[in-house]
């Protein structure tokens, strides 16, 4: 039996609305209630995740900014991982395509060059709002990741400029197609699953995961059973091929798979 599932959030656990649906929380409760363990695993911040967390009514570890922190039951950070300062006050100096929106995340703040609706269509309602900011004078000592937001044509300069520049420096990773994440270079969803499973006295044969992106790699090849959206990016799939498939968000994929190992 598995005693644990960590679950990405968007294109996984989160339906095209971005909501999680009845079905799901239903799940999870049961899941919980089962005796077993559930983490939230997101690329987005730690204000959002926590914002849904509630609305389960569930205490649980969160596994927030592609594993930058990592907060346990009662809200305390057990894990953490900044981008250098001066990799990131070197990002910001860099000119970019103006298409090519660039986002920075502080522990209370997110930071952009520009508001995007589209962005801000995605928010989880946690009043976690961007801040229009000139990027190159903010203080860098605290920066959580950077994210590009561009059509993918765009973000593929960006990835190689990056790339080269920085090398193993940094972690640079799709996490959706039109999205571009930059973080520290050990930074992970994967390495932040081996923290919690080791806080939990957890092995890697207890623990099932769930994702759709190709930030959700390292996560997906830190437990014994890996589970791929059928949304999932076609990279991930390539990057796996051998993991099982469960039905897309939109269908609630994740609480089907749940409620098979709940029977």
């Amino acid at each position: 039996m598995y005693k644990i599932a960590i679950s990405d959030l968007d294109g996984t656990l989160l339906g095209p609305d971005h909501r999680i649906s009845a079905k799901t929380k239903e799940t999870i409760q049961r899941w919980v209630q089962s005796g077993r363990k559930f983490v939230i695993a997101t690329g987005r911040h730690y204000i959002e995740a926590k914002h849904l967390q509630e609305s389960l009514n569930i205490p649980m570890y969160l596994i927030t900014s592609n594993g930058a922190r990592v907060h346990n039951r009662e809200g305390q950070i057990i894990h953490q991982q900044n981008l250098p300062s001066d990799i990131a006050q070197g990002i910001c100096d860099t000119a970019f395509a103006d298409a090519v929106q660039i986002n920075i995340f502080t522990d209370q703040n997110w930071y952009a060059n520009y508001p995007l609706t589209e962005l801000e269509g995605m928010g989880l309602d946690a009043g976690f709002e961007c801040i229009k900011a000139d990027l190159s004078k903010l203080d860098k000592s605290n920066t959580i990741k950077i994210f590009f937001y561009a059509e993918n044509e765009l973000l593929q300069p960006v990835y190689e400029l990056l790339a080269a520049r920085y090398g193993d420096k940094i972690n640079l990773t799709f996490s959706l197609p039109k999205c571009l994440e930059v973080m520290c270079a050990n930074t992970n969803k994967g390495e932040a699953v081996n923290r919690v499973l080791k806080s939990k006295n957890l092995e890697i044969a207890d623990a099932i995961a769930f994702g759709d992106g190709m930030n959700d790699l390292e996560m997906l090849l830190a437990v014994a059973k890996p589970i791929i959206m059928e949304n999932a990016q076609q990279a991930l799939k390539e990057a796996l091929p051998d993991a099982e498939k469960t039905l897309s968000s939109k269908d609630h994929g994740v609480a089907v798979m749940m409620d098979r190992y709940l029977a």
